[in-house]
C-alpha cells in the first residue's frame, strides 16, 4: 500500500528551472527560463550590458551549426534570444530605413559594449578596453584625458567647429575624442613642446632666392554715412579718432596684442608697439613699416585739420612662415568700438569706420614651403603691358621686342616643361606643354621674382602667374607667339625677372570630363564649361557655379553625366587670379577666332590690368560647403561655396547670366541656349525651371587648383630652421649651425 501512494505522489511532482531563474525570469516549457529584459544565461543570472553603435563590426559566425555556409545578412538564425529578442544574423546585418528599404554602405550596427569591451555579467557593466570609455564603451577617449595639461579633450564634432566652423556629421561625431593642443604643443597627448621656427640658412645664401615673409596692409577710412541718423546734423562727424590694438599670431598660433595705439599713429609708433609685445615675439628690427596713406581735411569749427584716412604696410621680416593674419582690435572697451568718427566739436560719435586688414595686399604672404624652388637658368625676362587687342590672353607678356633672345626662349620652353603631369603628350624637342587655353585646362604656373639686380631686398619675393604660350589669332603666323602672363608684375620695362617653374599641376576647374561610354564627347577639354567664382574684396568666402566638392565622385563614377576635372577639399591650394573666364564659357583666355561671342568679348580693363599685379596669391581651402536654397538662389547662385584661409585682396564680384556663358556657335538647337555639357550640368542644379536657370547669375572668375602632391618643394621655414632636432622645446643644432633656432651657419659651431 505504501509503495502505491509513493508512486502516485511522484507522478504529480513538478520539475524546476535552473536556480529558479535567479528571480530574474519565469520558468517556461521544458524547464527553460524566460529571462526578464536585460538578463540572460540559462538561469537568468547574468546581466546584459549596454548596446551602442559598434566601433568595429563583427559577424557572429556559424550560429546554427550548419557548418557548410553562413546565411545571408537578412536571415535571422536566432529567435527569442534574451540578448537579441528580434533575432540576429551570422553575417553583418543589413540596415534599413523607416520604410524598410535596405541601405548600402552601412556599418556600426549596435553591439554589446560597442565591441570594445567585455561585459561583466555580474554587474551588467562594460569593462572597456584601453582607450575607450562610457557605459557602453561608446567613447574613443583621448590617450590622456588631461592632454598633458596643454590642451582640451574634445569630440570630433567640436574639433571640426573649432577649425573654421567646419562640420563633422559621421557616426562618431559625439563619441570620437582627441586633444586640441594649445599653441606651442603637439602630439596625440599634447606632450611635445615645439621649438622656435626659423629660415633655413641654405635657402637664402643664393642671391637669386627671396623670402616670402608675412605681410599686412592696415587701413582706416571714413565709412559710408548713407542712412546715418546723425548725418543731417549741422556738423557731420567725418574725422577719425580713437584707439585700437594690433593682435599678432606667431608661428604656433599663439596670439599677442599690442598696447593701445591712436588711430592716427604712424609707422614709428606702430613698430614700437609691435616690438614691445610680450616674450619679444616680434624682435627688435623685426618688422618693417611703410606709410601707404595719411590724409586730413580742414575742420572749420575748430581750426586745424581732421584725420580722414590712415594706411600702412607691414613686413614681418623676423617672423617667417604662413602665419595667421594679424587683426585689428577696435573694441578695447568691450562692446563699444574705440575707433570712431567725430566732428571735433561735440561728444557725439559715429561708429561706421572702414577698417581693413589684408595679409596679401601686394600679392605676397608668408609661407613655410616653397613649391617653386628651382630657377630657369640662363633666362632673365622683361615684361610689358599687353596691348588691349591681345588682353584675351593675359595682362602682360614677353617676347623678342622686350629683349627675349631666341636662346632664352628655347631655355624657357625646356624649363617650363610638363604642365599637366602627363609627359606623354609633351611636344617639340623641348619636351614641354604649351599651356594654351581652350586646348588644355592645365596651364603653366610660375613665380616671377625680381633678379638680384632688380629686387629691393631679400623680401622682394615676386608673385605667382599663369603662363600661356600662343597668339591672339590661330590663323596668324606662329612667329607671333608670345609668352603671356596672368598678371602685370611691374610697369617698369627695365626691371628684370627670374622665372621659377614648378613640378606641381595647376588645373582650371571645369566640368565636362566624365569618361562615359554613352557620351564620349565629355572628355574633350575644349568643350568643357568653366566652373566660375565670385567673391567680394575683403572676404574669405568664394561662391562657385557648381559644387566643387564633387558629390558624385566615387559613387558609380563611370555612369555620372557630369564630372569635374578636379575637385576641392579641405587643405587644397587654390589661386584666384584676376582672369575672367571667356564670354564663351571656355576655361581660360580664348583665341579670338571670329566667332561672335569671342570677337566681341570684354577684355581686361586698365584697372583690372593694374589690379592683376597683386592678385596672384596662393590660398588654402579651409572649408567646402553647400547652403540650402535661399529666396535669391534663382536669381544668383549662392549655394555652392568654399572658404579660404586669408581675405581676398581684390574684388571679383562681377556676375553674368548662365545663358551667356557659351559661344553661339557651340550651342545646340534644342539645348535652350546651352551646349551639351551645360545642358546636363544644369539638370543637376535643381532650380525651379530651365527659364530661371538660364537667367541665374554666376561669377566670372576662374578657379585654379594647385596640386602640390608631386611638386618639388623646399620647406625652408621650420622648427630649428630644418637644421637641428627639437628636444623638449630646445633646438639641438646640427654641426655647423648655431642659434636658438639653428638659423646661423658657423664654421666654429660643433
Amino acid at each position: 500500500m505504501k509503495l502505491v501512494v509513493l508512486a502516485l505522489a511522484a507522478g504529480t511532482a513538478y520539475a524546476e528551472c535552473p536556480n529558479a531563474c535567479s528571480g530574474h525570469g519565469t520558468c517556461g516549457t521544458f524547464d527553460e527560463c524566460i529571462c526578464y529584459p536585460n538578463w540572460q544565461e540559462a538561469d537568468c543570472s547574468g546581466r546584459t550590458c549596454p548596446f551602442v553603435p559598434a566601433h568595429v563590426d563583427t559577424p557572429k559566425g556559424d550560429l546554427d551549426g550548419s557548418a557548410d555556409a553562413l546565411s545571408g545578412p537578412s536571415q535571422n538564425v536566432v529567435a527569442g534570444s534574451m540578448v537579441y529578442p528580434h533575432g540576429t544574423t551570422e553575417q553583418y546585418p543589413y540596415m534599413a530605413d523607416s520604410a524598410g528599404t535596405q541601405l548600402t554602405n552601412t556599418g556600426h550596427a549596435y553591439a554589446e559594449c560597442g565591441n570594445k569591451g567585455i561585459c561583466d555579467r555580474g554587474s551588467g557593466e562594460c569593462e572597456c578596453f584601453p582607450g575607450y570609455a562610457g557605459a557602453g564603451c561608446q567613447k574613443a577617449t583621448c590617450a590622456d584625458p588631461t592632454c598633458s595639461g596643454h590642451g582640451i579633450c574634445m569630440n570630433a564634432q567640436n574639433l571640426a567647429a573649432q577649425d573654421h566652423d567646419n562640420v563633422y556629421n559621421l557616426w562618431d561625431a559625439e563619441v570620437g575624442f582627441s586633444c586640441l593642443c594649445e599653441p606651442g604643443y603637439s602630439g596625440p597627448t599634447c606632450a611635445s613642446k615645439m621649438c622656435k621656427y626659423g629660415i633655413d640658412p641654405l635657402y637664402y645664401d643664393d642671391d637669386v632666392m627671396a623670402v616670402r615673409a608675412p605681410t599686412a596692409r592696415v587701413s582706416f577710412s571714413v565709412g559710408n554715412l548713407t542712412g546715418s541718423v546723425r548725418e543731417i546734423s549741422p556738423s557731420p562727424k567725418t574725422f577719425l579718432e580713437g584707439t585700437y590694438a594690433i593682435k599678432f599670431y606667431d608661428a604656433f598660433g599663439e596670439d599677442y596684442e599690442t598696447a593701445p595705439l591712436a588711430v592716427g599713429a604712424k609707422c614709428d609708433e606702430v613698430v614700437a608697439a609691435l616690438e614691445g609685445m610680450a616674450n619679444n615675439v616680434v624682435p627688435k628690427h623685426g618688422v618693417a613699416c611703410t606709410m601707404a596713406g595719411y590724409t586730413t581735411t580742414e575742420r572749420p569749427e575748430q581750426g586745424g585739420s581732421g584725420l580722414q584716412t590712415v594706411a600702412y604696410d607691414l613686413v614681418f621680416e623676423e617672423n617667417p612662415g604662413d602665419l595667421k593674419p594679424i587683426e585689428v582690435n577696435a573694441y578695447l572697451d568691450g562692446e563699444r568700438p574705440t575707433v570712431y568718427l567725430a566732428d571735433g566739436n561735440s561728444t557725439d560719435q559715429e561708429f561706421n569706420v572702414d577698417i581693413d586688414v589684408f595679409p596679401n595686399w601686394k600679392g605676397i604672404s608668408g609661407e613655410f614651403v616653397d613649391y617653386f624652388p628651382s630657377i630657369c637658368h640662363g633666362v632673365q625676362i622683361n615684361v610689358g603691358k599687353t596691348p588691349t587687342s591681345e588682353r584675351t590672353l593675359g595682362a602682360s607678356y614677353t617676347d623678342s621686342t622686350l629683349g627675349l633672345t631666341p636662346d632664352e626662349e628655347k631655355l624657357l620652353k625646356a624649363c617650363l616643361g610638363d604642365a599637366d603631369g602627363d609627359a606623354d603628350n609633351n611636344v617639340e624637342v623641348y619636351n614641354w606643354d604649351y599651356g594654351t587655353p581652350n586646348s588644355t585646362n592645365t596651364p603653366h604656373i610660375v613665380k616671377l621674382a625680381p633678379t638680384d639686380d632688380s629686387k629691393s631686398g631679400m623680401y622682394d619675393a615676386g608673385t605667382f602667374n599663369l603662363v600661356w604660350y600662343g597668339r591672339t589669332n590661330d590663323h596668324a603666323d606662329a612667329s607671333t607667339n608670345k609668352f603671356y602672363f596672368s598678371g602685370l608684375p611691374t610697369t617698369d620695362q627695365g626691371k628684370k625677372f627670374s622665372v621659377f617653374p614648378t613640378s606641381g599641376v595647376a588645373t582650371v576647374l571645369a566640368t565636362g570630363f566624365a569618361h562615359s561610354t554613352d557620351m564620349p564627347w565629355l572628355v574633350d577639354p575644349a568643350n568643357s564649361t568653366a566652373v566660375t567664382a565670385r567673391f567680394a574684396r575683403g572676404t574669405t568666402t568664394v561662391y562657385t557655379s557648381y559644387d566643387t566638392s564633387c558629390p558624385e565622385a566615387g559613387i558609380d563614377h563611370g555612369k555620372k553625366e557630369t564630372i569635374m576635372n578636379a575637385c576641392l577639399q579641405k587643405g587644397d591650394k587654390v589661386f584666384l587670379f584676376n582672369n575672367r573666364v571667356d564670354a564663351d564659357g571656355n576655361a581660360g583666355y580664348g583665341d579670338a577666332n571670329g566667332a561672335t561671342a569671342r570677337a566681341t568679348k570684354a577684355v581686361l580693363s586698365e584697372d583690372e590690368v593694374e589690379q592683376s599685379a597683386t592678385a596672384g596669391n596662393m590660398y588654402e581651402v579651409v572649408k567646402v560647403g553647400v547652403n540650402p536654397m535661399s529666396s535669391d538662389t534663382a536669381n544668383k547662385e549662392d549655394r555652392y561655396y568654399f572658404v579660404v584661409d586669408k581675405v581676398i585682396n581684390w574684388d571679383g564680384s562681377a556676375t553674368v547670366a548662365r545663358s551667356t556663358s557659351r559661344d553661339d556657335n557651340d550651342k545646340t538647337a534644342t539645348g535652350n541656349g546651352q551646349d551639351p555639357v551645360e545642358q546636363i550640368w544644369m539638370s543637376h542644379l535643381n532650380l525651379p525651371s530651365v527659364g530661371v536657370t538660364m537667367a541665374q547669375e554666376i561669377g566670372q572668375q576662374m578657379i585654379v587648383k594647385f596640386d602640390t602632391s608631386s611638386a618639388e618643394s623646399y620647406e625652408y621655414v621650420a622648427q630649428c630652421s630644418g637644421r637641428g632636432l627639437c628636444n623638449e622645446g630646445n633646438c639641438e643644432c646640427f654641426a655647423g649651425y648655431t642659434g636658438d633656432n639653428c638659423n646661423l651657419q658657423s664654421a666654429l659651431a660643433s
